[in-house]
């Protein structure tokens, strides 16, 4: 009878155990395509914004990747937990308009170094 029982709780162990590996499976698979679609997302609209930018006479500045990726993130967080609203979108405007402007004073920043670091060794 001990036999029997310490049988039925191994199998139930390794029923579980068996679940929770699948389910965690599933979880990662789930967030890697997420992760996927919206990098795929960020590249095409990228893209679609330097054809613009050769449709526009001047100079034009298209905005880093990583700012598209953080936009495409974002909508779809909003279109998946259904807020998407005018009101959330111009939020996600805003919070990428001040992405983007950090990403471009960060690379003024270590424009100048290199420019300072240049003119000291001169």
């Amino acid at each position: 009878m001990d036999a029997a029982i310490a049988g039925l709780i191994g199998a139930a162990i390794g029923a579980s155990s068996s679940l929770v590996t699948v389910w965690i499976q599933a979880h990662y698979l789930a967030k890697r395509e997420r992760s996927k679609a919206v990098l795929d997302f960020a590249i095409r609209h990228r893209s679609e914004a330097f054809e613009y930018a050769d449709k526009i006479a001047g100079p034009v500045a298209v905005t880093p990747l990583a700012a598209h990726v953080h936009y495409q993130q974002g909508l779809l967080k909003l279109i998946e937990t259904n807020t998407l609203t005018a009101e959330s979108l111009e939020k996600l405007h805003s919070d990428n308009d001040d992405i983007s402007q950090s990403i471009q004073d960060a690379k003024q920043a270590r424009v100048v170094a290199k420019v300072m670091a240049n003119q000291n060794r001169s």
